[in-house]
């Protein structure tokens, strides 16, 4: 997963509310390695900020190291920058887990517990049999003395 913030480059008056948010996001635990893409529409306004202004409003530089994040220059009614943010995204994501592996280990622990079960098995009917050799063994010697 990701985040993805959308920010308008033109309204220069919602810089402090995207800033919040923006900060809100880097801050909670839920983030762990998640990377997060900022577009910065209306890019084709004439009134828009540029990256480098976005940057300093949205105190970017106060983000922390660990969090991967990328700031997108865009126009979505000019169908500018969202592929290059989204391709950024997708590369940033972190590959899942392997989630069967679990799965696979309760398995093979379950097969091998079921073989050591059945060996216990067969050790116990084969001394109790070897017991009932003994026992008949010992039944057949007390009779041969009794008589």
């Amino acid at each position: 997963s990701a985040f993805i913030l959308v920010v308008d480059s033109n309204d220069h008056l919602s810089m402090d509310e995207a800033r919040e948010r923006l900060h809100q996001i880097v801050t909670d635990d839920r983030i762990e390695d998640k990377p997060i893409l900022i577009f910065a529409n209306k890019q084709d306004l004439p009134d828009a900020m540029c990256v480098d202004q976005l940057r300093e409003e949205l105190h970017l530089d106060k983000v922390g190291k660990s969090i991967k994040w990328h700031l997108q220059p865009t126009s979505a009614t000019q169908n500018q920058g969202l592929h290059q943010g989204f391709e950024w995204l997708i590369r940033s994501i972190p590959k899942q887990k392997d989630q069967t592996n679990p799965i696979v280990e309760t398995v093979n622990d379950t097969i091998t517990m079921k073989n050591d079960f059945i060996s216990l098995l067969n050790i116990t009917k084969f001394t109790a049999s070897i017991w009932k050799t003994i026992s008949s063994s010992f039944n057949l010697i007390g009779y041969v003395f009794k008589h």
